[in-house]
């Protein structure tokens, strides 16, 4: 379970969302790529473990359904 909550919700996630995000700021806005990339790496990667643990659950709630 945590190997699949740091591998898909901690790095597929949320370090990914945090680069996308950070990618459209700068080319939205004057912001450089680096101003809030701290904050984007740290709270991107909180929320992913969140979606990494729900969705371990959803996944073993259907496995149970199945079973």
């Amino acid at each position: 379970m945590l190997r699949f909550i740091v591998l898909r919700g901690v790095l597929g996630w949320g370090v990914t969302t945090a680069f996308i995000v950070q990618i459209i700021m700068s080319l939205t806005s004057d912001k450089s790529f680096f101003d809030g990339f701290i904050t984007s790496l740290i709270a991107f990667p909180l929320g992913g473990i969140l979606y990494g643990y729900v969705t371990w659950m959803m996944m073993l709630n259907k496995s149970r359904q199945l079973k």
